[in-house]
């Protein structure tokens, strides 16, 4: 079963996607889109933060690769963090999520997701981090 906003939240959610590659940025916004999400899209870390100063549209749940160039996932969830100190992070990686996590990057607010995902397994898992 998908997870979904709960009856009468309007607010809906938020979701600031940085990924590199615009074909795999375009398919997981529709995806979240589809969800009942609002995204806003960032092709790397400069133009992420610069969204998120813009101020417009909160910012409930920032989802990154974490691979990318010029400046890492990891090290823009940081910097996002310090402005945004309740954003959640969701991290995407192409590589083993158990190696993501002997890294020792998760901490509070933050998850990993291996890619290839479906849109159910991105949309449940972004519901389920918004809800808790």
């Amino acid at each position: 079963m998908e997870a979904r906003p709960r009856e009468g939240d309007e607010r809906g959610g938020t979701v600031l996607l940085v990924e590199d590659s615009d074909v795999v940025r375009n398919v997981v916004a529709n995806m979240l889109e589809s969800g009942g999400l609002t995204v806003l899209q960032a092709p790397g870390g400069e133009e992420a933060l610069a969204l998120a100063r813009q101020g417009g549209a909160p910012i409930d749940l920032l989802l990154t690769d974490i691979v990318m160039p010029e400046m890492s996932g990891v090290e823009l969830a940081d910097r996002l963090e310090r402005e945004r100190p309740d954003v959640r992070i969701l991290f995407m990686t192409g590589y083993a999520e158990e190696a993501v996590v002997d890294e020792g990057i998760l901490g509070k607010h933050r998850e990993c997701i291996g890619k290839p995902f479906t849109r159910e397994q991105i949309t449940t898992r972004v519901w389920k981090i918004l809800s808790s």
